[in-house]
């Protein structure tokens, strides 16, 4: 087993930043916790790490126990075999590319014909062999952000510890590097931790995605049960782009407030919840709701519409070339649109 976490409680004076959280994550796993700012995930990875003491639980790092609050135990973060990436890489100025990532070796006094073996190793698997000798001054960004990484694989660790590693890159660099994290991950066989508020890297780098609120953990599955069959409107808004349009029930049928029937997945009052991707303009479908294009964005390979239907305006992402101020039909399926419940005393993204 790589990580397990049980009923971790983390509090800050009165206000509690994890609530009895627990989850486990196997070896070769990688596991990520996506919510807002505040949410928690941050605080879960560090408590992992040992750099937060929780009031409250467990967890074990490859069968080792590291934290147990019942019988006392609080092992320090140089004695957990963790590897962790910040989001500011911590890169030492003063240091080589080489001195950089050979420092968790040093650390554990570890032979020098070793240590040039492991980090020519590392360095070699992401991609900065020829820059060994090179001042860390002298880095790009991207090129930082591997440092980092290849001083988090140095000395194999059991589990890898991401907190949010790409924010500081451009959106291109993004992209590319997230591929090669996971590729790197997936040689290594790890279990991994990976804190993002970014849908995108959860959905395309995760074997599961935690989604944490307000410190516990609101539903966890795989990237395609999370953002397919999301359980509430929070999660729905959390995980990707969502429309949401309140239904009611009339006479046994799923209605809009003109009275539109809707043929959905559920039923009940609550939140009808479509993806913009699901939308087709024009086209025949289940459901066809009648609207007005109120805005149209050119995103390259699509368009982004925002369409007037009744009182909400609908988010539509369509390769099809409609006018702003153009009347449309959407369509959609079944399948496609959700009956969620409409939780009581929080902040709904329709509103």
């Amino acid at each position: 087993m790589g990580i397990v976490v049980r009923d971790l409680v983390k509090r800050y004076g009165d206000k509690t930043i994890i609530d009895h959280v627990s989850f486990e994550i196997d070896e070769g796993e990688l596991v990520s916790l996506l919510g807002p700012s505040g949410c928690g995930k941050t605080t879960t990875l560090r408590c992992i790490a040992g750099l937060e003491t929780p009031e409250e639980g467990f967890i074990s790092i490859d069968d080792a126990v590291v934290f147990d609050s019942a019988n006392g135990i609080m092992v320090e973060p140089y004695h957990r075999d963790i590897g962790m990436v910040f989001q500011s890489y911590a890169i030492w100025p003063h240091l080589t590319v080489f001195e950089n990532v050979a420092f968790p070796l040093r650390i554990r006094r570890r032979p020098a014909a070793d240590i040039e073996q492991r980090v020519a190793r590392a360095l070699d698997m992401v991609g900065l062999g020829e820059f060994r000798d090179r001042s860390s001054q002298q880095l790009s960004g991207g090129q930082q952000q591997r440092v980092a990484v290849a001083r988090a694989i140095v000395h194999e660790p059991a589990v890898l510890l991401f907190d949010e590693p790409l924010s500081n890159l451009d959106a291109k660099l993004r992209d590319q590097t997230r591929a090669e994290i996971r590729k790197l991950q997936r040689d290594l066989n790890v279990a991994t931790v990976y804190v993002t508020h970014d849908q995108a890297e959860a959905l395309s780098l995760s074997d599961r995605i935690l989604v944490m609120h307000s410190g516990i953990i609101r539903q966890q599955g795989t990237p395609s049960e999370v953002y397919g069959t999301p359980l509430d409107t929070f999660v729905a808004d959390v995980v990707g782009p969502a429309n949401f349009l309140l239904v009611t029930v009339r006479d046994g049928a799923t209605v809009l407030a003109d009275g539109t029937a809707l043929r959905a997945v559920g039923g009940g009052e609550g939140v009808a919840m479509i993806r913009p991707d699901r939308l087709i303009i024009g086209g025949a479908s289940d459901n066809a709701l009648s609207g007005t294009v109120r805005q149209r964005l050119y995103l390259g390979g699509h368009y982004e519409y925002l369409v007037a239907v009744g009182p909400s305006l609908l988010r539509v992402l369509s390769s099809v070339t409609v006018a702003e101020g153009a009347a449309v039909t959407l369509s959609f399926a079944t399948a496609d649109c959700i009956i969620l419940p409409a939780i009581t005393g929080e902040t709904t993204p329709w509103a």
